[in-house]
């Protein structure tokens, strides 16, 4: 047996054990749904299965707020423009990210992160981990979020007018406020405004090291429009505009000890921003068809002063990425006696436009541009025999790109198939499998660097291929007056014709394509017990990958690979209601174990602990809301193993130590009125 699959089945033995300790610590102490709650919203995932819990206690300021206690994600990344989110260590590039149905799909630059979400206004957010249907195309899975609009609000308050201030203070470095309003305009037209500010400074770690680079300013502006054209048709229309700016370091992905190596205390006017305009619409004609159809755009742009005297600087570079889309999905149910079919069928489309202004290879300054465009449509019947349930799916995926610079240009297409089912052994047992097929073609050029200048189309390359397995279960049963929810997943992900950009081999002119370097294997597991009893909610998750890169080329490491491995990840989050009061109080920790990665870097382990209460209607007074937290309780020293971390040799600048370390102990207090 190989020895990762040794560690994978000694490790799996182990998690089990650990939530099964963890579980029974908690029996000491009605019925639920696999749904979390945050400022009303819902976060749910197909890594666990857990009782309904409000989040609005843990201030949701970061992702890592959000999706902590989901085993198999791992958010990296301490700078507001470097948030990463990897699924089961396949970075975001390589999943379907969406904020109200645009896709987010953007690589603008090494140093910073793809993602620009603000977890403030989030309505929900559903991860699914793995591609397990054709109805999604990303490699490791698809995250969904969606923003509030005045319709829920509306509904929760039973008002027709309505609001919300928010104003909150972090004791490192952070303070923000938000400002909400929404209102029924008529009987069909309802609209929703919200403005959100935050403004950081530079914080410090777990040792007291202040950063630099760090302090600047983050605001997102929403506006929806909804009509209800009639009972069963609805169009929405939202704009949603994020910008962050500041005097950031150069290398935001890495730590203070790297960037005042590299360019000392010199920080760069920076603006990075999102932009999008959705367009929506939904019909629900019952089991005949439900529609859900969205055309968006979706602009990205990253701009930065680099007239500062560092290295490879002299020019104002832009990068954009202006993005469009089309998706669409619809639902149709029918009766075959003795079986009954659900459709799932639609279509999603995506245009993406790069362009680079700036600095150019060989000090001249000039415009790069470049496109991708991908289109698939899907087919999924979920055929229901009672107790078993499958859902056999095909999808067909084409995809092209260009790089005009040099009128380069290639195009891809293929198929990809899903088979999953569901088995209810018992009424409380449910038995989870499924194989999916996997497509991808290759990435554009990383704008921001011009990238795009230089790239070239490999006569040979094959579009990256690959297989999905997974196999789960879910379990309900009741201890006493207690409900307890237990989850695992074990999954396998083959990646085959594993796609990287290299130099162009034997050339001297700088020029870059996509080429094949193997196969890479991918296994894990995740388990997870939720408990609730009285005014108890308890979740403890365990979960573990490992990446198996003996498949790829000689030479060729995970972190080339973009994948950046993790040690195994245990969670235990305790809730407890003082319903006389109206007051939540939580504490949750984390358990990250060290790990040497195959390219030899020991990643430390850590334990973080935070606790948080919230408190509605303190002293009475209708609508108010009162937060209060400790984030790294301990002040541990840390750094997330999906951030950058280890030390590398610079021919020039010597040995630099590149850990992104966490934030220290962090009090924060949130208050709320909502009227």
């Amino acid at each position: 047996m190989k020895a990762y699959q040794t560690r994978f089945l000694t490790r799996l033995t182990t998690g089990a054990s650990a939530v099964a300790l963890m579980t029974g610590a908690a029996l000491a102490q009605d019925d639920t749904t696999d749904e979390i709650t945050v400022w009303g919203t819902t976060v749910q995932s197909s890594s666990l299965y857990l009782g309904e819990q409000d989040l609005q206690l843990k201030q949701a300021d970061h992702l890592s707020d959000l999706l902590r206690d989901l085993p198999g994600v791992e958010i990296g990344g301490t700078h507001s423009v470097n948030t990463r989110i990897s699924f089961r260590g396949i970075s975001d590039r390589d999943l379907d990210v969406y904020v109200d149905g645009a896709l987010q799909t953007n690589y603008l630059y090494h140093h910073m992160g793809n993602l620009l979400i603000n977890p403030d206004i989030l309505r929900s957010a559903d991860i699914q981990l793995g591609n397990n249907s054709v109805i999604a195309g990303g490699r490791g899975g698809v995250a969904r979020f969606e923003t509030r609009d005045a319709a829920d609000l509306l509904d929760a308050t039973g008002n027709n007018f309505g609001g919300r201030l928010m104003a909150s203070h972090h004791s490192n470095a952070q303070t923000s406020y938000s400002l909400t309003g929404y209102g029924q305009l008529g009987d069909r037209f309802d609209v929703l405004a919200y403005y959100h500010n935050v403004d950081r400074g530079n914080f410090d770690d777990g040792e007291g090291i202040g950063t630099i680079g760090s302090d600047g300013t983050t605001e997102n502006v929403l506006f929806k429009l909804g009509l209800d054209m009639t009972a069963n048709q609805r169009v929405e229309l939202s704009y949603d505009l994020l910008e962050d700016a500041g005097d950031y370091i150069q290398r935001p992905d890495m730590g203070v000890r790297t960037n005042e190596a590299i360019t000392a205390d010199i920080l760069l006017p920076t603006e990075y921003s999102r932009e999008s305009i959705n367009l929506s619409y939904q019909l629900d004609l019952g089991d005949a068809i439900t529609l859900d159809a969205t055309y968006f755009t979706n602009d990205m742009r990253l701009w930065r002063d680099e007239r500062a005297p560092i290295r490879g600087g002299g020019f104002v570079k832009e990068a954009t990425s202006d993005n469009q889309g089309v998706n669409v999905l619809a639902v149709s149910h029918m009766e075959t006696a003795p079986l009954s079919h659900t459709l799932r069928y639609g279509v999603q489309y995506f245009d993406q436009n790069l362009s680079f202004d700036g600095d150019l290879i060989g000090g001249t300054a000039g415009i790069v541009e470049q496109s991708a465009e991908s289109t698939a449509y899907f087919i999924e019947d979920e055929i229901d025999f009672g107790s078993v349930r499958i859902r056999p799916g095909v999808r067909y995926n084409t995809y092209d790109i260009s790089y005009h610079s040099l009128s380069e240009n290639d195009s891809f297409d293929e198929f990809t198939y899903a088979l999953a089912g569901e088995w209810d052994v018992t009424e409380d047992l449910v038995l989870l499998a499924s194989y999916s097929t996997l497509f991808r073609g290759p990435e554009p050029a990383e704008p921001f660097t011009g990238g795009g200048a230089t790239k070239v189309i490999n006569p040979d390359l094959d579009a990256e291929t690959g297989q999905h397995l997974e196999a789960g279960l879910r379990w309900t049963t009741r201890i006493g007056d207690a409900h307890l929810h237990i989850g695992a997943n074990v999954f396998e992900t083959t990646l085959d014709d594993y796609m990287l950009e290299v130099a162009v081999p034997g050339t001297t002119t700088g020029e870059r394509w996509d080429d094949n370097f193997g196969e890479a294997v991918i296994d894990g597991f995740e388990l997870s017990a939720n408990l609730v009893h009285g005014n108890w909610d308890v979740l403890a998750t365990y979960s573990g990958w490992d990446m198996d890169a003996s498949g790829l080329s000689a030479g060729l490491t995970p972190d080339d690979a973009d994948f950046r491995e993790a040690g195994d990840t245990a969670t235990v989050d305790v809730t407890y209601q003082f319903e006389q009061l109206d007051l939540l109080v939580n504490w949750a920790v984390q358990n990250v174990q060290e790990i040497t990665t195959q390219t030899g870097q020991v990643k430390p382990g850590y334990t973080i602990h935070n606790l948080s209460a919230q408190w509605n209607q303190p002293f009475d007074v209708a609508g108010l809301s009162l937060n209060l937290g400790v984030d790294n309780l301990f002040d541990e020293f840390y750094t997330s193993h999906a951030s950058r971390s280890g030390d590398t040799f610079h021919p020039v600048f010597g040995n630099l130590h590149l850990d992104d370390y966490e934030p220290g102990r962090n009090i924060k207090v949130t208050i709320a009125q909502t009227f």
